[in-house]
């Protein structure tokens, strides 16, 4: 049986340009604990690689409305 592929979202740091794969069931718990994060845009976290920087989606994703929560378009 072959694994379920992990969808990821490629980070960078906006200060020393480090890059991180968050994948998408971590942003999903973000998700659950600060819905209102989504209003103003993705998640953003402290870059662990400089520790001042602000880690930000390379790309933006485009947001999907599903049911009643907002959702990051992953995997298209």
């Amino acid at each position: 049986m072959k694994p379920k592929k992990q969808y990821t979202v490629k980070y960078v740091c906006s200060n020393c340009g480090a890059k991180e794969d968050i994948p998408e069931d971590v942003l999903e718990y973000f998700d659950e604990i600060n819905p209102m994060q989504l209003l103003s845009g993705p998640h953003e976290f402290k870059c662990e690689n400089c520790r001042t920087g602000i880690m930000s989606p390379e790309e933006k994703p485009e947001i999907i409305v599903r049911g009643f929560g907002l959702y990051e378009g992953f995997g298209e």
